[in-house]
């Protein structure tokens, strides 16, 4: 593997620049490495947009990208793999991280109700269906708010692992960005009251229990999405991108893109991608969505399909380079990525197809699984260059 370090372009080429690239693109149309340097990113791209970067570069070289004061060392891990959303083009370069940038959560636990219209103060009970029964999940509760939640606000119910449901307590939320209660007040077990749902996904308003601990698996509405995609401060980034969303854990990180070499961001096009869905609260099935920076699937790392349903063709990167003689799930050490010198959990954009709250993740050993959205695992994420 080779690695390739690009200064930041130049407003002017000099004659020997010029002639320079003129030289890389006659060895790569004769397909050879000329051996000259490549000093910015605009060859490249003109390179990639010429279909002649497989000639000048190989699967595994590496690029160097400033960010700040940190240097982002990004992996080619395909040619001509994804579809440009731009139709006059047909080339693309893929590049993903090597490691892992930092750790970060993929979505935030997600508030129980949804309020489309003012909730008044009084009294309203809810159902947990079947799950976690020990701890009180196959009961009905009630509760009495003492002063009204507006239109667009929300009922959200800390209850972690290992609780029982009657000691915890509710907030209400003026909004999803509010993070000061309007109040906060106990539940009981029983159905006294206004009845507002069923927490098991079927409801209008009413959200599945398991993303209220854990977060979705919907990378379309994931948190972890937009920060990938925003170079904006801590604090300014986040939105709520469904009715229960809550403010994530890294919201006051500036975006991901923020003091990112501009050249480089320059030349990075949106392609075409698939993402399963989940069938529990999301439909089942999948979406294709136009991504700029996007975390890799299940089956573009040599994976395999999930449910039966391709999300992209495996990386060659990972197909070329696995262990596996198949597409699989199980210890591939070509998958393992590190973060601070230690092998980590890498976030994968996938969803579990059968629970609404754990997407997919590459183990600290090379192994497919999945956990809960509202771990913090490592972001390893892959662009490509149009």
């Amino acid at each position: 593997m080779s690695g390739i370090d690009i200064a930041s372009n130049s407003a002017l080429l000099s004659v020997a620049e010029k002639l320079d690239t003129q030289n890389i693109f006659l060895s790569a149309i004769a397909g050879k490495d000329g051996g000259l340097p490549i000093k910015d990113w605009g060859t490249v791209q003109a390179l990639v947009r010429a279909g002649l970067a497989p000639k000048v570069f190989s699967i595994g070289d590496q690029f160097t990208v400033a960010k700040g004061d940190t240097q982002l060392v990004f992996d080619v891990i395909g040619f001509d793999h994804d579809v440009p959303v731009d139709t006059q083009y047909t080339h693309s370069m893929t590049l993903q991280l090597h490691d892992c940038y930092t750790i970060f959560q993929f979505d935030a636990p997600e508030a129980l109700y949804y309020c489309a219209e003012e909730l008044p103060a009084g009294t309203y009970y809810f159902t947990i269906h079947d799950y976690d029964a020990a701890y009180g999940g196959n009961s009905s509760y009630y509760f009495t708010l003492e002063k009204a939640v507006p239109a667009g606000g929300q009922l959200d119910l800390r209850w972690n692992f290992g609780t029982h449901v009657l000691s915890c307590k509710l907030n209400t939320y003026e909004s999803s960005a509010s993070v000061s209660p309007i109040e906060t007040v106990s539940i009981s077990e029983g159905t006294e009251g206004v009845f507002l749902g069923v927490a098991d996904g079927t409801y209008e308003r009413m959200n599945h229990v398991e993303r209220t601990r854990c977060g979705s698996n919907n990378w379309f509405q994931s948190g972890i999405k937009q920060w990938l995609n925003t170079d904006s401060k801590g604090g300014l980034w986040w939105v709520s991108a469904s009715l229960y969303d809550r403010p994530l854990a890294g919201n006051e990180t500036s975006g991901f893109l923020s003091d990112v070499d501009k050249d480089f961001i320059s030349v990075l096009g949106k392609v075409n991608k698939r993402t399963l869905l989940n069938a529990v609260t999301d439909g089942g099935g999948y979406k294709d969505c136009e991504e700029l920076i996007f975390l890799l699937s299940r089956s573009e790392v040599y994976g395999g399909a999930e449910n039966g349903i391709e999300e992209g063709e495996a990386y060659a990167y990972y197909k070329d380079f696995s262990e596996l003689e198949n597409p699989g799930t199980y210890v591939d050490t070509n998958r393992i990525k590190y973060f601070e010198g230690s092998p980590k959990n890498w976030w994968l954009r996938s969803p579990h197809p059968s629970v609404p709250r754990n997407p997919r993740y590459i183990e600290a050993t090379g192994v497919v699984n999945n956990g809960y959205a509202s771990n913090a695992y490592g972001v390893a994420p892959g662009c490509c260059v149009i």
